[in-house]
């Protein structure tokens, strides 16, 4: 019995290690992906190349100004801009994410 078990923990770290090298994603890759329909194809093109035209980016807004405890807190929400091409802004998009300015007078 004790023979057995370092070569049973030998063998459980050899198949890790296999299940976690780069050959045997490229074969799960190939097993995993299936082939869309042409029509599916198409649209998602398409909706690709929508999004490749908006450029988003990220943009802190004012919100209010607080005082707490001697401090002035400055808070600001984070927004999500998208821009054509041009530069032109299409859409807002307020996210949860708020940012906290404190300091002393």
């Amino acid at each position: 019995m004790k023979i057995f078990l370092p070569f049973f923990l030998v063998a459980v770290v050899l198949v890790i290690g296999y299940l976690e090298s780069p050959l045997f994603s490229e074969k799960e890759d190939v097993v995993t992906s299936l082939p869309l329909p042409v029509e599916e194809t198409t649209s998602a093109s398409s909706q690709e190349d929508e999004q490749v035209e908006l450029t988003a980016e990220l943009e802190n807004k004012f919100v209010e100004v607080t005082e707490e405890d001697g401090y002035t807190v400055e808070v600001y929400q984070e927004y999500e801009i998208y821009k054509d091409a041009e530069g032109n802004v299409l859409e807002s998009v307020p996210t949860s994410n708020y940012h906290y300015l404190r300091y002393k007078q």
